[in-house]
């Protein structure tokens, strides 16, 4: 299932400023519920790491319409819970759990 997570961030040195939302897709082996975890691995622009994001869904939108073959199956708001960082051979894929 393709899932779009819309995830705000706030800068913690300056926390007045505007925080900054990302939007990025996942596919994952099911549509996520609210308090579940979310984990995406990601290659450092060095591509010397992964870092491995825990994002915590706090919303879902099912989408109940499917126009187009390639649209994803739901929109999801969560919050970074927590990132680090891994070897290059340290595999994690995008998974689930409570």
């Amino acid at each position: 299932m393709k899932i779009i997570v819309y995830c705000k961030y706030f800068n913690f040195k300056n926390p007045l400023d505007k925080p900054k939302i990302e939007t990025f897709v996942v596919n994952v082996s099911q549509i996520p519920k609210i308090g579940e975890t979310i984990v995406v691995e990601r290659i450092s622009p060095q591509k010397q790491f992964v870092i491995i994001f825990e994002y915590i869904v706090t919303a879902v939108q099912f989408n109940a319409s499917k126009e187009l073959a390639d649209s994803a199956d739901a929109q999801v708001n969560a919050f970074l819970n927590h990132c680090w960082e891994g070897t290059s051979n340290f595999k994690v894929t995008n998974f689930l759990e409570q």
